[in-house]
């Protein structure tokens, strides 16, 4: 474990404690096979029922992201803190095909155990999951009372969205490799500002966060999720300020997974046009494919969340990286540029970067660039990825779209720099990594394909 002095230590401490008071875990529930082989219908333990609900059954700032509570909270994040809409398409991308109800007892393997689909969606607290291939459905499964037309949080697969605004890049709008505080004055001396727009898109910034005010809490105190400690920032640019530079990694830079990029490059982008990240998505993306409106969280100066703060349909989830799977063979029908996809998605150098600087079992030989995971594995394949179970994965070469929402309990603490970045080799959440979901993704697609 790293070293701290005293007074860091003290700062520690007290982060701890905020995590503990925002994050505490309660024990899960039995597991599918324990519930005779059928996902719960009962939503949420009765959390948020009735008028009015039980005191217990309450959800606050405080508990919103603990079970079980987390749950309703995930699926009611615009009832929990302010939020700015998304507006939907026109003609939304059509989605054919059926929900596949045979497939529930298709199997896969995961750290050598075999897994059941039925139990693998159970077991790591889906609320959604839908694959398509080729374009169609070919399985869709919702669960504790989530349903099709709900929206959901998306949580850190919102920076995927953002590297996507990379098509500003490809119209020469947004230099890569321009100091980001050419864009934004304000960040000049700061890691941020004082790193390439690419090293931002990228997580290649040498940043550090005050121990007291961690990478991800900070931002959650500051749009309102989570209450705000009275020496927290209250909005997204004085959270951006907090932060101080740190050594560069002699071994060749950092990888080095937190909020404040994102945010930054958001930053940026409405500087370069006028226009909120809302407005961006709604004109580039949301408006082009979506069924229904999305939203995201918004601070006290309605500046958006650009970095986890997404809320949608699983089906506009599954339109969204069915168009960027489109435009990644060159096709627009998904109403994704190709030609931005390409920039956003060119492969990344920087695996042995990320490879120190990633937590999570499951991602050996990856990449990352522009907020998107590359798996490097033959076929393209590229993943989104968010706290508490929120997933996309891509596979190009298969014609396959996947995305999982799910309210996965998470109190981990997360690293406040590079350096103090600790590898997650939890035995018990295998089920949570990449690899389990690629394998049930993969699986799906062999049993669709005979």
């Amino acid at each position: 474990m790293r070293a701290h002095s005293p007074s860091r230590r003290t700062g520690f401490g007290r982060s701890r404690a905020w995590l503990a008071a925002a994050l505490l875990l309660l024990p899960t529930g039995a597991s599918l096979a324990q519930q005779g082989g059928q996902p719960s219908a009962v939503a949420n333990d009765g959390v948020m029922q009735g008028f009015p609900p039980p005191p217990d059954k309450q959800v606050s700032r405080g508990n919103g992201l603990r079970p079980p509570y987390m749950r309703w909270a995930f699926r009611h994040a615009r009832e929990m803190s302010p939020t700015a809409g998304i507006r939907h398409a026109s003609q939304p991308l059509a989605l054919a095909g059926e929900q596949g109800t045979g497939l529930d007892g298709t199997t896969f393997t995961v750290a050598g155990n075999t897994v059941r689909l039925a139990d693998y969606l159970h077991d790591t607290h889906t609320d959604g999951f839908i694959v398509l291939h080729q374009g169609k459905v070919v399985y869709e499964r919702y669960f504790a009372g989530f349903g099709p037309y709900q929206p959901h949080i998306w949580a850190s697969m919102t920076k995927s969205v953002t590297g996507l605004l990379a098509v500003l890049v490809e119209e020469r709008k947004l230099d890569p490799q321009a100091r980001l505080a050419q864009y934004v004055p304000e960040l000049a001396g700061n890691p941020f500002g004082e790193a390439t727009v690419q090293q931002n898109l990228d997580m290649e910034v040498p940043v550090g966060y005050p121990e007291a005010l961690p990478p991800d809490l900070s931002l959650f105190g500051a749009v309102g999720i989570v209450p705000r400690k009275p020496d927290a920032p209250d909005n997204i640019y004085d959270f951006l300020k907090v932060v101080h530079g740190t050594c560069v990694s002699a071994e060749g830079g950092v990888w080095y997974y937190q909020n404040g990029s994102p945010e930054a490059v958001a930053w940026a982008l409405r500087r370069i046009t006028g226009k909120s990240w809302a407005q961006l998505v709604t004109e580039r993306l949301w408006s082009r494919f979506a069924e229904d409106d999305a939203y995201t969280h918004v601070d006290r100066l309605g500046t958006e969340m650009a970095s986890g703060g997404l809320n949608s349909t699983l089906r506009d989830a599954a339109r969204f990286a069915e168009a960027v799977r489109r435009a990644t063979s060159g096709d627009a029908s998904g109403g994704i540029s190709p030609a931005a996809v390409r920039i956003a998605l060119q492969p990344a150098g920087n695996q042995a970067r990320f490879a120190r600087g990633n937590t999570m079992p499951g991602r050996d030989g990856y990449g990352y660039r522009n907020y998107w995971f590359q798996r490097n594995d033959g076929h393209g394949s590229i993943e989104a990825s968010g706290r508490f179970g929120q997933k996309i994965y891509i596979n190009p070469a298969k014609a396959l779209t996947v995305v999982k929402f799910s309210a996965s309990p998470d109190g981990a603490a997360r690293a406040t720099s590079a350096a103090g970045v600790r590898k997650r080799d939890d035995p018990s959440r295998a089920l949570e990594s990449a690899e389990a979901m690629v394998a049930a993704a993969l699986a799906i697609h062999r049993a669709v394909s005979r």
